[in-house]
């Protein structure tokens, strides 16, 4: 099965949407070139004084903020978001950022269905005509998102080991789980999760009927994808096809922390197909695969 690892590099991101944005870069980490078919993610940023005017696309939109503030418009509201602050905007729904701060506003960004290549004959981002970004908004209230998707989470809000919290994310003993983008708080197609993996910990093989992504951001993880061993570090990128047996292992000293995108979206019963599980009950059964 397919599957991807690459690196975040800075030096990769280049002007996009030049007749309706300043001083915005972006660079894909995972699209078409690497052999998805459902997955569409891009590290995006504006310089200060930077904006992207408003638009809308024919797919469904995903960000969590890395580095920086920006205010975003979603329809008629304005945010003036932070890091940790993230969303989804809707298929269809228009949308403009502008970065209000001294320094670059940097987010992760994931698109699902995946986008159409630059070089398709059907466009799926279209910008209103003599649209402007706003440039001022109130700090992201929770309690108030006016029917918006938007939500935030950090590593400050992460419970520590041997909280009877982290049960609750339904992963194993020493991993952290938190949806921070799913079909509970809104979205259609694709998960957002943020992970934790305390040292020493690991999840044994599995395969998935959806594809994923990740995006390092701290420590180190061992992943074995296919047979093949890699050491991902932060600002690397993977990526799972569909059926992609992987497994993971914190072998380092920290814990470690990424984003990890699913699309299409899981179904409800069996998101996890573990190797070991099966090949366990075909031997109790006797059965012969």
């Amino acid at each position: 099965m397919a599957h991807y690892v690459g690196k975040f590099d800075e030096r990769t991101m280049q002007p996009a949407y030049q007749a309706h944005s300043q001083s915005y870069i972006q660079t894909a980490l995972i699209d078409h070139t690497v052999g998805s078919v459902h997955t569409g993610t891009h590290m995006c940023q504006l310089a200060p004084q930077g904006y992207l005017n408003p638009h809308f696309h024919a797919f469904e939109e995903s960000f969590y903020i890395l580095q920086g503030e920006a205010i975003l418009i979603i329809d008629d509201q304005s945010y003036h978001l932070k890091p940790g602050d993230l969303g989804a905007v809707k298929v269809g729904q228009v949308h403009a950022w502008a970065n209000i701060g001294s320094e670059p506003v940097r987010w992760f960004q994931m698109a699902a269905p995946q986008p159409k290549p630059a070089e398709s004959e059907w466009r799926d981002t279209y910008f209103l005509k003599d649209g402007v970004a706003a440039t001022s908004g109130k700090p992201l209230d929770l309690t108030d998102t006016h029917g918006n998707i938007l939500n935030h989470f950090d590593v400050g809000q992460i419970p520590p080991p041997g909280d009877p919290a982290r049960a609750t994310t339904g992963a194993p003993p020493g991993v952290f789980l938190k949806w921070i983008m799913d079909e509970n708080i809104g979205a259609i197609h694709h998960r957002l999760l943020f992970i934790e993996y305390q040292p020493g910990v690991s999840l044994s093989t599995h395969d998935h009927t959806f594809e994923e992504s990740y995006l390092i951001l701290s420590g180190q993880v061992e992943a074995v994808i296919e047979g093949e061993r890699y050491l991902a570090q932060p600002g690397d990128v993977l990526w799972t096809s569909v059926g992609c047996f992987h497994s993971f292992a914190n072998i380092g000293s920290e814990p470690v922390h990424w984003l990890e995108t699913f699309a299409p979206q899981p179904p409800r019963e069996d998101v996890f197909r573990f190797k070991g599980v099966w090949e366990q009950r075909a031997d109790e059964l006797g059965a012969i695969g």
